[in-house]
Formats: structure tokens, C-alpha cells, sequence
């Protein structure tokens, strides 16, 4: 008889949803994607969600794997009691106010746990990716957004109404660009996906390098996020500065953030990190250079292991991590 426990767990994006089957020694069984196409409205997004968590319950059944619930990475403020989202997500309109976890409860019958999806990020991290050493951290995923999961003494902090680790959120100039969240100047307005692409596009407004022409076969319209680090790795200065710049703001954002918290570690996730083009060592140095010493001496700046599976993993398991806390 197996001593194995089984996990299913959904992650949420505003361009995608991730999901998949995990056992306890954190070995993926199963994974896959669909877009979300969240500009159809919340009812077709729940719609989709309760379909992929048929499916993934379904496939377990059919495997044997005995699940005893179901994860799910949200973005927002989520009520991890509840399951409800209580913020704004900027990149799914109108997802304030939806009953997630109790839509979900209804549909499966099964217990449900909803939770942030950088917290769970996070707990993926620590159970079984680049994490495991440590007790203190700061998780962060850069994509189309930018998330936090802080983890203190071992155990996730959600905050007193659930609010912890908006770390994309926190201004970093008070009279700057507007945020998709509505705010001014937040840290996501300069270092997120599409705040890197309109740099990069400023920065060739008046045509391209021979390196981008190459990239993006002559049209400024085929340019994104994994075109401009492939650039950057090619070596195209306007790509290179692209890279550069976004990783120093990034930086001194997170400069607060290790003098605040004085984790162990930051580990750094989500698609922007996946590029290279030493994103992760700029943003490293330019943190070093303006937190405290004294926060800095053994501070750990690692890239996060799991990749794309983070969030589901994380999400499968939940609830083991149920308290609000």
C-alpha cells in the first residue's frame, strides 16, 4: 500500500490557467494549461475553472489517486477561509466580490481551498523547490503582474484581512505612472511585462537595431517579453539597457522589502525571471547596493525551481496550510 498523498491544484493567471496532479514527494503526474480569456467575463472564467476541476478530479479517479481536495491559486486578496476574492485583481475585470471557493464547493463536492496565487507560488517554493532550505522568504513571481508570498517561521503571512505581499503594489513614486490597480507610480507600472515592452518600444521609436530587425522578422509588432530577453541574450543594447533598467527599479523596490522583512532569502519566479540576460543578478546587485548591510550579509537571492508549475503545486497544497495566518 502506497504512503503517498495526492495533490490537485489549479493556478489562475490573467493570460493563463495552469493545473496538475502531484504526489507528496513533489513529482508532477500530470499537467496542463488553457488560456483564460478573462476579457469574456467572470461567469464563462467560472465556468472554465469548474470544468478543469472536473477533469483534474476526474483524472485522479481514474488513476487511483485518492485526492482530498482541491487547490486554487487566485489573483487578488482572497479570503482563504472562504475562498472569496475580497480585491481587485488588475488583470481580470471585475473579479472583486466573486465566491470562488463556494461556486467550486457547490459544482465539485469536494472541499475546495482558494488562496492568492503568489502565496501559493510561495508554498511550492518552500515545500519543493528553492525554498527547502529556509524558514524565511520573500517569493516573488514578475509576469503580467507582480506578486509576493511571504513566508516567516516556516508558515505563510497572509496579513489581518488577507492583503500580505502585494509587493507589485507598493508606490515607488508617488507622482509617477498610473497602475492597472488604478494607484500611481506602484513598482508593477514600471517592472511588470508590459511596463518592460513599452520601454523597449520607446527606446526604438526612431527604428531598429540590426539584432531586433532580426528577432522580430522586421515587425515591431511581433515584439514581446520572450523576444526582447532573446534579443538581450543576442546582445542588443537597447534590449540590454531594456533588461538593465527594469531590474534596478526592481531592485530598489525590493530594497524596502529586505530591510522590512530581513528574510533569509528572496526567491524570484513568473515568466520575466525565466529570461535571463542576468535580470535576477542586476536586480540582486542594485538590492545589495541600497538595503542595509546588516539585512543584506545573508540574504539569498535564488530563481525559483519549479517554473510554471509553482502555482498549481503550491495551490495542491493548501490544505495542509488552512489557518489564516
Amino acid at each position: 500500500m502506497s504512503d503517498l498523498q495526492y495533490y490537485a491544484g489549479i493556478d489562475i493567471g490573467g493570460t493563463s490557467i495552469k493545473y496538475g496532479l502531484l504526489d507528496s514527494t513533489g513529482k508532477v503526474l500530470y499537467r496542463d494549461q488553457k488560456p483564460a480569456l478573462v476579457e469574456k467575463g467572470i461567469r464563462p472564467l467560472l465556468h472554465l475553472i469548474t470544468n478543469i476541476g472536473e477533469n483534474l478530479l476526474l483524472r485522479a479517479a481514474e488513476e487511483e489517486y485518492s485526492i482530498p481536495w482541491l487547490g486554487v491559486g487566485a489573483p487578488g486578496t482572497v479570503d482563504n477561509i472562504t475562498g472569496a476574492i475580497k480585491g481587485a485583481s488588475p488583470n481580470i475585470p471585475d473579479w472583486a466580490g466573486t465566491e470562488l471557493g463556494s461556486h467550486l464547493k457547490e459544482h465539485l463536492n469536494t472541499p475546495v481551498f482558494v488562496d492568492n496565487d503568489a502565496n501559493a507560488m510561495a508554498l511550492g517554493e518552500m515545500r519543493f523547490g528553492a525554498g527547502r532550505a529556509f524558514k524565511s522568504a520573500i517569493c516573488l513571481t514578475i509576469g503580467t503582474g507582480i506578486g509576493g508570498g511571504i513566508i516567516i517561521d516556516g508558515g505563510l503571512w497572509r496579513g489581518a484581512t488577507f492583503s500580505a505581499g502585494e509587493i507589485g503594489h507598493m508606490p515607488i513614486n508617488f507622482d509617477g505612472r498610473k497602475c492597472a490597480c488604478g494607484n500611481i507610480g506602484c513598482l508593477e507600472a514600471y517592472c511588470s511585462a508590459e511596463a518592460m515592452l513599452t520601454r523597449a518600444r520607446e527606446k526604438i521609436k526612431d527604428g531598429m537595431t540590426d539584432i531586433l530587425h532580426e528577432v522580430l522578422a522586421g515587425d515591431e509588432d511581433n515584439l514581446n517579453i520572450r523576444k526582447l530577453f532573446l534579443a538581450a541574450r543576442k546582445g542588443d543594447q537597447p534590449a540590454l539597457e531594456t533588461v538593465e533598467e527594469t531590474a534596478r527599479i526592481l531592485g530598489a523596490g525590493l530594497a524596502g522589502v529586505v530591510n522590512l522583512f530581513n528574510p533569509e532569502a528572496l526567491i524570484f519566479g513568473g515568466g520575466i525571471t525565466d529570461g535571463g540576460a542576468g535580470f535576477i543578478e542586476a536586480a540582486g546587485a542594485e538590492i545589495r547596493r541600497r538595503a542595509f548591510s546588516s539585512a543584506t550579509e545573508s540574504l539569498r537571492i535564488v530563481k525559483a525551481e519549479l517554473g510554471n508549475d509553482a502555482g498549481f503545486i503550491g495551490a495542491g497544497l493548501l490544505g495542509e496550510y488552512r489557518s489564516r495566518r
